[in-house]
């Protein structure tokens, strides 16, 4: 994971990260599971002193998981079928594509 502090040497929120799983706070992310097509930014926020995902409060941090990415694989015929074709399969989400940005706590 890339980690970007808004404000380097300030204090930020407690935060851990084991492979895709993110946790701010008491807000756990597993970016893998929340993988799409598109890029899909996650905010946290300090919700009336309540860490949450989303809402209205001042920013803890935020996480940019990239769109999903996939790649070419052979299909070997099966049955009746001629030939060999090709499909699209996801690979797997590199924990090092993800950005975790932390704001500075007040």
């Amino acid at each position: 994971m890339q980690i970007r502090l808004m404000e380097p040497g300030q204090p930020v929120s407690d935060f851990a990260i084991a492979g895709t799983l993110v946790t701010v706070g008491d807000v756990s992310i597993d970016c893998a599971a929340r993988e799409g097509d598109t890029a899909v930014l996650i905010e946290i926020r300090n919700n009336n002193g309540l860490i949450t995902e989303g809402g209205a409060g001042a920013y803890v941090a935020q996480i940019e998981i990239p769109a999903r990415r996939y790649e070419t694989v052979i299909v070997e015929p099966e049955g009746g079928e001629q030939g060999p074709s090709e499909a699209q399969e996801p690979v797997a989400l590199d924990p090092d594509a993800v950005t975790v940005t932390l704001w500075p706590t007040v």
